[in-house]
């Protein structure tokens, strides 16, 4: 494995390593362990996460770090490793529902309505009133789709 792909990142003082090897319940304590001989070390395994604090002024400390964690990690993670998707985002979209469909159409019906309502309230009576009825049609239309929340 490459090491600079476990350091997340390296401050005076502070390095933090992150890599999905790390979650590894074994491979996280053998690691704190031969790094809590040198610097104070605190780490999830859940995350695969350590974060490593030292004094800033201890020179070379970076490099020590880098060699114990190159001895530690094998060489190919991927063998180590038993959660492929870390460190992926996975979108999980549900399908939309006829009444979550209903009520989008609903909702910009209502907005187009509304607009168009507001536009001819000075120009054109009938128009005014047709947009009003389609507006109140709509808003009925999400009305019915929540009507359990609406009338609590």
């Amino acid at each position: 494995m490459d090491p600079v792909t476990v350091f997340a990142s390296v401050l005076p003082g502070r390095i933090r390593l992150r890599h999905p090897i790390l979650r590894d319940a074994a491979v996280h304590a053998d690691l704190s362990a031969r790094l809590g001989e040198m610097v104070r070390v605190q780490g999830n395994p859940a995350i695969g996460s350590l974060l490593l604090t030292f004094d800033p002024a201890e020179s070379g400390m970076e490099g020590r770090v880098r060699a114990i964690v190159a001895e530690v990690l094998p060489a190919e993670p991927a063998a180590r490793t038993s959660v492929p998707h870390v460190g992926k985002r996975i979108a999980l979209k549900r399908p939309k529902t006829a009444k979550q469909e209903l009520n989008r159409a609903a909702k910009i019906g209502a907005v187009v309505s509304m607009a168009v309502s507001l536009a001819a309230l000075g120009t054109s009576k009938k128009l005014h009133a047709q947009a009003g009825f389609v507006f109140v049609a709509m808003m009925l239309a999400h009305m019915a789709v929540h009507w359990r929340r609406t009338f609590k």
